[in-house]
């Protein structure tokens, strides 16, 4: 996500592709499937008192193998669908650097609104949970927007995972719905203030559609309590032991006679099976912890079905409930959500929007939450302009570069030809930090945070637009000002040592920053040297 000068020129120009957000579910490399060959061998052996399973046609890479004109081919309507996601981690919308990647909330809502329209179906949302990726201001109003995607979008219960207890007990609580149309954080052993009576996360929820009773719960991992409640530490949290309070509460759902239970556990695979081994009453789990690719197999306990979603919002999965077949109640597809099958709806669009506006209109990229003081070198940023008077063939062939134009894509959309339908309606992200970090100067990319001196704002920092020398080469004060004083000769070779950097270094660890397999899944190690010539420079007229 961000590179910095000359020697960052070298990674700045390294790709000159349009760098980066971190908002949802974008493509990875090709890859075969992950599952371990016993998952794999039981999952083809599924009891038929199961179900039966489909899997989407692609389910391992976004880029590998052409897309599928269709999905849930050949399914009867069922009476209720379960359009299921989870640990999505703050991609709201697959980023704009690739063509290539797959997810969005806006293509979610086509899929959607295919299921319900097109085809007259049923549907209820569950989310595992894992929404977000950090804890920080922008995370809590993606948290808010997320929430009304998925109010638009029929979602029932969202599961609690660690992303959303880090954002502390006071700001879950404030988020609390009491109406039977919102979602509804789910738990049943999550308490906030040592206070069950405060019911949120609810211990449990029932759902009615289509003339089925779908009843739902959640359970937090006791291997991730450290990681929100660890021992000794106040942080009005509690996880309590998932086997003191499964057995009441699925005595209460068993109570409200339901045609369906399902278990939303965020924790690891070890625990999703064993709960679906001791709970046999939930005939699905939905896990977490599982493959970032999963292959869209489920995993038999029992006559129970454990399910796996994937990460990053880049597939969803739908189940179809038969409750009148008792052979196959059960269908599942995962579903990739790529572009050739899926459009942007207009309403997630708007919501897209609204989240933009809102970080524009409190200033988050300003914020001082966002802010390291000083770079680790100690130097400050200077700009490009300034290493023109010494680099100018460098700074001219920079000026070409997919790297100068990095802050104008924000604004305006891809610069490639190619992508020129992009630009259509374009969603301006020049105040978001996670698109700023790799689109400006001074910003570390991968922690999404600005160093003192590099970018603020446009009509502060117009010296460091775009993705500059100094994003490769590291802020170059010391090297400028001694340069431009005519310093002794010892003093004037330390500061050029300070932003010298090698191709090898570039290679291994500067370019990757921003080119992650995220925001540009085509570059990849052995393409490193196409990608080069893109944007190579003379460092010397």
């Amino acid at each position: 996500m961000i590179p910095t000068s000359l020697a960052r020129l070298a990674q700045s120009m390294i790709l000159a592709t349009f760098f980066g957000v971190v908002l949802m579910g974008c493509a990875q490399p090709a890859g075969t499937s992950t599952s371990s060959t016993d998952e794999k061998s039981a999952a083809d052996k599924t009891p038929a008192a199961a179900g039966t399973a489909t899997t989407d046609p692609n389910p391992a890479t976004d880029d590998a193998k052409p897309k599928a004109a269709g999905f849930l081919n050949d399914w009867k309507k069922p009476a209720v669908a379960l359009m299921l996601s989870g640990e999505q981690h703050g991609y709201l919308e697959p980023c704009g650097c690739s063509e290539t990647q797959s997810g969005g909330m806006a293509r979610r809502a086509d899929l959607f609104e295919k299921l319900v329209k097109d085809r007259g179906w049923n549907v209820v949302g569950l989310d595992l949970g894992g929404t977000l990726k950090r804890s920080r201001r922008q995370d809590e109003i993606k948290f808010d927007q997320l929430f009304e995607a998925f109010r638009q979008l029929n979602y029932a219960a969202i599961g609690v995972g660690v992303e959303e207890l880090k954002l502390g007990a006071d700001f879950l609580l404030t988020r609390k719905t009491s109406d039977e149309v919102s979602p509804a954080l789910v738990s049943a052993n999550v308490v906030l203030f040592d206070q069950p009576d405060l019911e949120w996360p609810l211990p449990h929820r029932l759902i009615e559609k289509g003339g089925v009773k779908i009843a739902v719960t959640g359970i937090f991992g006791p291997s991730l309590t450290d990681k929100v409640a660890p021992a000794g530490v106040v942080t009005n949290i509690s996880i309590r032991n998932p086997d003191d309070v499964l057995p009441g509460v699925i005595k209460n759902l068993e109570a409200l006679k339901p045609d369906l239970m399902v278990l939303l556990c965020h924790g690891n695979d070890a625990e999703a099976k064993q709960y679906a081994k001791a709970y046999p009453q939930f005939k699905i789990v939905l896990a977490a912890g599982g493959y970032d690719e999963p292959d869209g197999k489920p995993i038999p306990v029992g006559e129970s079905w454990v399910l796996n979603v994937g990460h990053k919002g880049k597939r969803v999965g739908v189940l179809g409930f038969y409750p009148d077949d008792k052979a196959n109640p059960f269908r599942f597809e995962l579903i990739q959500l790529d572009k050739d099958r899926f459009q942007n709806h207009p309403a997630m669009r708007q919501l897209m929007r609204d989240y933009q506006q809102q970080l524009q209109d409190e200033g988050i990229a300003e914020s001082e939450q966002l802010l390291i003081n000083s770079h680790p070198s100690g130097q400050t940023y200077v700009g490009a302009e300034k290493c023109a008077g010494c680099h100018s063939k460098a700074f001219e062939h920079w000026k070409e570069t997919g790297h100068a134009r990095a802050f104008t894509t924000l604004k305006e959309g891809p610069w490639h030809e190619n992508r020129a339908e992009e630009k259509i309606g374009w969603i301006p992200r020049q105040f978001d930090p996670e698109c700023l970090s790799c689109h400006v100067t001074g910003w570390n990319p991968q922690e999404m945070l600005r160093y003192g001196s590099g970018y603020v704002k446009e009509q502060v920092s117009p010296h460091l637009l775009g993705q500059q020398c100094e994003n490769c080469h590291g802020p170059a004060s010391l090297h400028v000002s001694r340069e431009e004083a005519g310093a002794a000769m010892d003093e004037l070779l330390e500061g050029r040592r300070m932003v010298k950097r090698t191709l090898a270094e570039a290679k291994k660890t500067m370019c990757i920053e921003c080119h992650d397999p995220d925001n540009s899944p085509k570059f990849t190690p052995d393409r490193f040297d196409a990608f080069w010539d893109e944007v190579k420079h003379p460092w010397k007229d």
